[in-house]
């Protein structure tokens, strides 16, 4: 009985699971109903609790099903949570603050190591124009909504640290006020250097916005995010990217020249993509283009995604 009540309930979740991205692919639910996540994780304790009160095991997928459908009649009535470019708004007891990003470039620096430690954050990163006069390694504008009480902290901590070669910078926006209260969502806008190599580390509770890496030299890059939904548009840069993405139920756009060599392996249980129409062939468990061992630039990327979808887009742009 307890084998069949499984199999009914893991059936009824993926339904769910497919009845949820229909309703969002017709507008009737937006992206942003996965963002009630964090209302709502309380409910899979108080289920889990209900069932060892009763001294009976219920099912993951039975949790999972209740709880879905509990974020569906939570969207429904409260509507939906604003957007990562549109919480400023939401938190009506902060202050906006901004602050300008300017790092030189030193002459003697090959490679930089960029690391941004984000909140909630709408996020737009591409190359500095070639004719800027003075070398930058990058430019930008960072702007949060701070609480009141935050006081004595930058809205942005910045610092550099050159070894040999390398330049390492990091941008955290985890300050905090007297009261615990971070600094909420932000929006972040990122020019980087066309002349150095990078290694990317993305960390944030959720990313909307794109990620323009096409005229950028990127050797290696890890994202980790929650509920998301942005864009990663790649160039013929002449090298290989290794990338990998974690999160949870996001929109991944993947917008790559036809020309260069993908391979992408996946990990989700209710993740949706159109590799299939894009002309890349499933070679064990990757997702691999046909010209990809004699291509001169490579994509190599891992992503695991809880739900969501990923679509490949092929461009004919290069770099620049």
């Amino acid at each position: 009985m307890r084998t069949a009540f499984t199999s009914i309930s893991r059936g009824l979740l993926l339904i769910a699971i497919g009845v949820i991205f229909f309703l969002i692919n017709y507008d009737i639910l937006s992206w942003s109903f996965w963002f009630h996540v964090a209302d709502l994780w309380p409910l899979i304790l108080i289920l889990a609790g209900i069932g060892l009160l009763f001294s009976r095991k219920i099912p993951l997928s039975a949790v999972l099903l209740v709880f879905l459908l509990s974020m569906v009649g939570y969207s429904m009535v409260m509507g939906d949570k604003p957007l990562p470019g549109q919480m400023n708004n939401f938190f009506h007891t902060g202050t906006t603050e901004s602050k300008q990003i300017n790092v030189p470039l030193p002459s003697d620096v090959k490679k930089a190591s960029v690391d941004l430690q984000l909140g909630g954050a709408k996020v737009y990163v591409t190359a500095l124009d070639s004719e800027v006069s003075e070398p930058q390694l990058m430019t930008g504008k960072y702007q949060g909504t701070k609480q009141n009480d935050a006081v004595g902290r930058e809205v942005l901590d910045l610092s550099t640290q050159q070894s040999g070669d390398t330049l390492d910078v990091t941008l955290s926006s985890t300050a905090f006020g007297r009261n615990s209260d971070p600094i909420k969502w932000s929006d972040l806008e990122l020019n980087l250097s066309r002349k150095v190599h990078y290694d990317l580390d993305v960390a944030a509770g959720a990313i909307n916005g794109t990620m323009d890496l096409s005229n950028l030299l990127v050797d290696n890059f890890k994202i980790s995010t929650g509920a998301s939904n942005f864009e990663m548009e790649f160039g013929d840069t002449g090298i290989t990217t290794r990338g990998k993405i974690d999160s949870g139920a996001s929109k991944l756009t993947l917008v790559i020249p036809e020309n260069v060599g993908i391979t992408i392996r996946l990990n989700g249980v209710a993740t949706s993509t159109n590799f299939m129409g894009s002309g890349l062939l499933l070679d064990d468990k990757s997702w691999v283009s046909p010209q990809y061992a004699n291509a001169l630039t490579k994509i190599d990327l891992d992503i695991s995604m809880a739900a969501g979808s990923v679509r490949l887009e092929r461009s004919k742009t290069s770099l620049q």
